[in-house]
């Protein structure tokens, strides 16, 4: 029996996260795209703030309530995990724990690199004063994007062995269509939920080029990484024919 699980702003969450965070990573490593790397951030951070608000308002299955986290269920669905995802028809025990893990790590990546940004005195919140070092920032930054990885590459497995081992539930193909093989009662979103999640995701795709065209992120800021590095280098340099001397 198909039954409708994932209402479509909640699949739209999925893959828009799925594409700022992809395209954020990638222009990050690329020097003087700091401006597009930053937008697309801001891009992510809106997604995450519907997502939180959607874990309180959305359908059932959306809503944390449902990710049922406890000790007992994390057990009973490591030692009956046949049964324990047929109890649940949204997020498993396991998968609702990583998701929980997805959404606090990339606020966390979102918060730090607006800080960062801050830091320097560039960026929409330029205003703030983190009272923390560059230094300090960049590192968390970069350990949140690591975690993150982690994060989803469980996250890809735990699909991978879901289509394997029960792929009559359907769970993959739901993220495209909204429906599972299942018995439980489906979802309907109401007006208000509707137009809660259009906001936030016209937000955030309004967001990319509103950041592009008003925020100013100065050359000394885009290539403050590339001087950095260069000083290392030279210093690296001026030791080593020292000791030549």
């Amino acid at each position: 029996m198909k039954t409708y699980i994932w209402s479509l702003p909640t699949r739209l969450f999925h893959w828009l996260i799925v594409i700022g965070l992809i395209t954020a990573y990638i222009l990050g490593e690329e020097e003087g795209l700091l401006n597009l790397h930053t937008s697309f951030g801001y891009f992510v951070g809106i997604l995450i703030l519907f997502r939180l608000a959607w874990g309180i308002i959305g359908p059932k299955y959306s809503r944390f309530s449902d990710f049922k986290i406890g000790f007992n269920n994390l057990k009973k669905f490591a030692t009956q995990m046949n049964q324990s995802k047929s109890e649940h028809p949204g997020h498993n025990p396991a998968a609702a724990l990583i998701m929980l893990g997805i959404i606090l790590t990339t606020t966390l990546l979102v918060i730090s690199g607006i800080l960062l940004l801050s830091s320097k005195g560039e960026g929409f919140f330029a205003f703030l004063k983190p009272g923390m070092s560059t230094d300090f920032l960049e590192e968390t930054h970069e350990i949140m994007v690591n975690i993150l990885i982690t994060l989803v590459i469980i996250h890809l497995i735990g699909n991978i062995v879901d289509f394997i081992f029960n792929r009559k539930m359907g769970t993959l193909k739901s993220i495209f269509t909204g429906y599972k093989n299942t018995d439980k009662e489906g979802i309907r979103t109401n007006t208000f939920q509707v137009v809660i999640a259009a906001l936030f995701i016209l937000s955030a795709m309004a967001v990319i080029p509103y950041t592009l065209s008003n925020q100013k992120i100065s050359a000394n800021s885009e290539n403050s990484e590339g001087i950095e590095s260069n000083g290392q280098e030279s210093e690296e340099s001026e030791e080593s024919e020292g000791d030549d001397d």
